[in-house]
This record gives C-alpha cells, sequence and structure tokens, in this order.
C-alpha cells in the first residue's frame, strides 16, 4: 500500500514539475483578451522637408530604455514591426544627440504584471520619443517632463518630433504560459507605439 502511494506522489510531483516548466517556458495559450489604450501625444514640428532632409525610409535607430527581459522582447516586437514597414533596424544606447536617420527611444515604466495560467492582468505605463530627422537632443528633458514644451531653433531646418505615453489596460483569461502572456502584451505595446510615432498624422 506504502508503495502504491508512493508512486502516486512521485507521480503527482512529476506531472507538476513538467506543468510548472511548461508554463515557465513554453510559448502557447488559448484565451480571449481585451486589451485597452490610453494615450497622450504631443506632436512637434519646424519648417517644411526639403531635398537634403532625412527620408521617412531606410534606418531606423532603436532603443529600450530599461534592460530586462521585458524589454528585449518589446524591442523584437517593435524591431519587426518596423522592417515589415521597410525600415532596417539599428538598436543603440539612445543619447541626447543628433543621429544621420530617424530615432526612435522607448520606454517601459514600472510595468504591473499580475500572472496565473487562467487569468491573468496587467497595467503599463509606456513612453516614447520619436524623431523623423533623428534629432534626440530633446530626449532626457521630454522623458522628465512630458508637459516641457519643445521650441526649435531656426538653424536646426526641418524638424519633427513626437513624444507619447501609452496606457495599456489587459486582462487575459484562459490557458496561457508566462512567455505567451510577456508576448502578448509585447505585441500590443509595439502595435501602439509603432502606430503612433510612425503616424502621418500630426
Amino acid at each position: 500500500m506504502n508503495v502504491k502511494n508512493n508512486r502516486i506522489l512521485i507521480v503527482s510531483i512529476v506531472v507538476f514539475v513538467i506543468f510548472a516548466l511548461f508554463l515557465a517556458f513554453v510559448d502557447a495559450g488559448a484565451s480571449n483578451s481585451n486589451t485597452g489604450v490610453d494615450q497622450k501625444i504631443s506632436g512637434y514640428s519646424f519648417s517644411q522637408p526639403n531635398s537634403s532632409a532625412v527620408a521617412p525610409t531606410g534606418v531606423v535607430y532603436l532603443d529600450l530604455k530599461d534592460e530586462n527581459g521585458f524589454s528585449v522582447i518589446l524591442e523584437d516586437e517593435i524591431a519587426d514591426l518596423l522592417e515589415e514597414k521597410g525600415f532596417k533596424v539599428e538598436t543603440v544606447s539612445m543619447q541626447p544627440v543628433i543621429y544621420d536617420s530617424t530615432a526612435l527611444a522607448v520606454v517601459v515604466n514600472e510595468p504591473d504584471i499580475f500572472y496565473n495560467p487562467f487569468y491573468s492582468t496587467a497595467t503599463m505605463d509606456v513612453e516614447f520619443v520619436y524623431s523623423h530627422t533623428g534629432n534626440m537632443e530633446y530626449l532626457d528633458m521630454l522623458i522628465d517632463d512630458f508637459d516641457k514644451p519643445v521650441v526649435f531653433s531656426s538653424m536646426d531646418g526641418y524638424q519633427l518630433l513626437r513624444h507619447g505615453q501609452l496606457t495599456i489596460n489587459d486582462t487575459t483569461k484562459g490557458l496561457v504560459t508566462y512567455p505567451y502572456y510577456r508576448r502578448h502584451l509585447a505585441e500590443n505595446i509595439a502595435a501602439g507605439v509603432v502606430e503612433k510615432a510612425f503616424s502621418d498624422d500630426l
């Protein structure tokens, strides 16, 4: 009897460990999600483009300002979307300088993620600074104070800058693994950032 009970216990432990590993490392899920996005976008432009202005194609310098596992996933998702639009993406450690092509910096502020296999929620505040011409001299100022206006100099020539804050609220129900849920969040954030940063509307 004790041998039988021990076998049942061992099998139960093995099954539990396998299930836990599945949830932790396998990207899979069957779920329904409700994802909402609140947004605040500021746009700044100066002058008109001329023949020497940087065209909205070519290289995009991309930086995720946080070094964590989620930022790596988000960076990949944003890069994939930009490459689908025909851009070549180069990841950099963004500085407040002028780059020779379009630049995009993204910050994920204090992500609040609650995960379990059957019901997960998340609230994530994301901020981005986009410069059509690569002028990121205002980067630190904008990240420190969203409402501080950008004033271009007449020496700057053509400029197009966008600064955005997105708040993503997500509720997902169903059987999902942790990698699947993080990728789901990253896909929604990436879509929102790319749509707003590269919008034709200012």
